[in-house]
């Protein structure tokens, strides 16, 4: 989910952190598992976020283990798995194998074709256990490169799409919330997919590449207001949720984190145009 919905670490205590990092083995430890060494590549922050949220919504016991691996040689990392980690590290695959064939789709990468053949075999057993869900994200993704290579579109409508397709994703195990967990992976993957054509804007105009922000003539600032109203339908549909473990932090992915890559991105330019305007005032 491009490395979006990640946590806001400066906003949380060093147990948090610890916790974080925990999930995060997790579902690395669950790709291993349930895919092989190889599907490691897959790992995300993004994917830990949907463990995190789907263990406080359902309570899921957690099994504790440290061990090494390729990452960290040197030194025991503790992890935590559980159910959650297991669905996370299944939508890992499913979101990278579909990453590559996309980037395929769009410049005929070489690291693209690599990585769809070295996730092939993961991603068949990932649509064995899940031969509807990845069937609609074949759907969803077809669709979407569909709307990107139009000649006209809505500017949202590939956001929608990716907004139903990640929808269905969080309602899949969302039990007696399924219809409040579609309702907030329908409102993230929205936020997210405008929020990375944020993040690309400039380079996508430079590479003549399609973007919903093209050609609406807006700046960061303009930008950011369409992208707030988006946030809050995420924040609006997270609160309704009754969470408790990790809330916390979980609310620092959702109020704070999200944004990261864009104050980022926007501070830099800030700051190129102030260098700039002072240069011009000498």
């Amino acid at each position: 989910m491009f490395g979006i919905a990640v946590a806001r670490l400066d906003q949380v205590d060093d147990a948090e952190r610890a916790r974080y990092e925990e999930l995060y083995c997790g579902v690395c430890r669950s790709l291993k598992t349930r895919y092989g060494q190889i599907s490691r590549a897959a790992l995300s922050y993004d994917l830990a976020f949907l463990a995190m949220l789907l263990d406080s919504l359902h309570e899921y016991p957690d099994e504790r283990a440290s061990m090494r691996c390729i990452s960290h040689p040197a030194k025991e990392m503790p992890s935590a798995t559980s159910p959650a980690t297991e669905f996370a590290a299944d939508m890992s695959v499913m979101f990278a194998y579909h990453k590559c064939l996309d980037d395929i789709a769009d410049d005929a990468s070489l690291r693209g074709r690599a990585g769809s053949k070295l996730l092939a075999n993961a991603y068949q057993r990932c649509r064995a256990r899940y031969p509807e869900l990845c069937a609609e994200c074949e759907a969803s993704m077809a669709r979407i490169r569909e709307i990107e290579t139009a000649a006209q579109t809505e500017p949202d409508e590939a956001a929608r799409e990716f907004g139903s397709l990640l929808g269905n994703v969080f309602a899949c195990t969302g039990g007696i919330f399924e219809q409040t967990m579609r309702e907030l992976g329908q409102a993230l993957g929205v936020f997210v997919y405008m929020m990375d054509a944020a993040i690309d804007l400039r380079a996508d105009i430079r590479n003549n590449s399609y973007n919903p922000f093209k050609g609406l003539d807006m700046d960061a600032d303009a930008m950011q207001v369409v992208l707030a109203e988006l946030a809050g339908d995420v924040a609006h549909a997270f609160e309704k949720l009754p969470l408790e473990q990790d809330i916390h932090l979980m609310r620092s992915v959702i109020y704070a984190g999200m944004w990261q890559k864009f104050n980022q991105t926007y501070r830099k330019e800030a700051t190129v145009r102030r260098d700039v305007d002072d240069r011009e005032s000498i």
